[in-house]
């Protein structure tokens, strides 16, 4: 079994063949709700098919400009069994006080994922500093998605209890395969942050593409294929508490 642990198959771009294209493959796919409107295209998304998983959050990036919708993001989490995408993002935010509504809003999902005992696939862009402080508050499980930074951070999630998540962009990022060449294989989930991070640039990324990922990941560690399919649906699977 295929996980995709993060996409975003609700967007347009998968309105034309969007059942084709959860078929093509056995796999597991996420879906992160990015606001209201997306959390409750994903909720629709696990009732139509049984692979999707739904996941409900409030993306960094809108502090601004649909904090309006905060709210109801809150309320619907508990008709998920994943929190997502949540996080901090400096890269777009630079207002200090919005980069502090950031953390306040990502302490609050923090603290339901604490209750709930959900756990929460996480977007850092810059940041990350502040985002390991807060972790070390909560009793959690997470993930890291679409992980960009040092090895020496890379561990430092795997010390608070975390994992990493990579997309198919890994077959042309150096720097991510020197990741995966020093991260044990029992803190890795893939993803595809479909329609995004493709292997390939200016083409449409699309779950069954974790399969290039897995591919990569053996390739890296000079492993069996398979082994890395299986290792990466266990991790999934005690993700979810399974």
């Amino acid at each position: 079994m295929l996980v995709d642990a993060h996409a975003h198959i609700d967007v347009k771009d998968f309105d034309k063949d969007r059942d084709q294209i959860l078929k093509k493959c056995n796999i597991i796919v996420v879906n992160a709700g990015v606001d209201l409107e997306s959390n409750l295209k994903s909720l629709e998304l696990e009732k139509k098919y049984s692979n999707v998983i739904a996941a409900v959050g409030f993306h960094p990036e809108f502090v601004k400009d649909k904090i309006n919708e905060l709210d109801k993001c809150l309320e619907l989490v508990e008709k998920a069994r994943i929190i997502s995408e949540v996080g901090l993002d400096y890269f777009w935010i630079k207002e200090d006080e919005l980069r502090k509504k950031e953390i306040e809003i990502l302490s609050m999902f923090l603290e339901i994922g604490e209750k709930e005992q959900k756990p929460l696939i996480i977007h850092v862009r810059g940041g990350f500093n502040d985002l390991v402080t807060i972790l070390s508050s909560y009793k959690v499980k997470f993930v890291i998605h679409a992980f960009e930074g040092s090895i020496k951070n890379a561990k430092r999630v795997i010390e608070l209890g975390g994992l990493i998540s990579m997309p198919p962009i890994l077959l042309r990022d150096k720097t991510r395969q020197e990741i995966i060449k020093n991260v044990d294989l029992e803190y890795i989930l893939t993803e595809t942050d479909s329609p995004f991070m493709a292997h390939e640039k200016m083409i449409r990324n699309e779950p069954c593409n974790v399969q290039l990922t897995i591919e990569k990941i053996a390739e890296l560690k000079n492993i069996d294929i398979q082994e890395v399919e299986k290792k990466i649906e266990n991790n999934f699977k005690k993700l979810l508490y399974l």
